[in-house]
């Protein structure tokens, strides 16, 4: 792998490496760009192929469910999970009496 050198300027925004595809068509992603675009295992990259030969590369990245917390906007409070699951079984054994009287 080779990694070329930028002016300060260009440093800031632009990196560049090369890597070299394997028999299999693997190519190792180099750790310069892998941190520059903030990824590790588990995110996936779109490879975009335009008419001029250039091609793009979108990340994707992965999302765990905690950082998805708070980004639906509710008025209501949440109950926790032992409360819930509580007035479940209430539920569940009313309607296990209830049928019982009917049978």
């Amino acid at each position: 792998m080779s990694i070329i050198e930028f002016s300060d300027d260009q440093a800031l925004s632009v990196v560049k490496a090369t890597s070299r595809i394997s028999s299999r068509g693997q190519i190792v992603i180099p750790m310069e760009i892998r941190k520059k675009l903030g990824i590790g295992e588990g995110d996936h990259l779109t490879f975009i192929a335009e008419k001029n030969g250039e091609v793009k590369v979108e990340v994707v990245k992965r999302q765990r469910i905690t950082e998805l917390f708070g980004i639906l906007k509710t008025h209501k409070s949440f109950k926790p999970v032992d409360e819930i699951r509580k007035e479940a079984y209430e539920k569940m054994a009313q309607k296990e009496l209830k049928d019982g009287e009917e049978g």
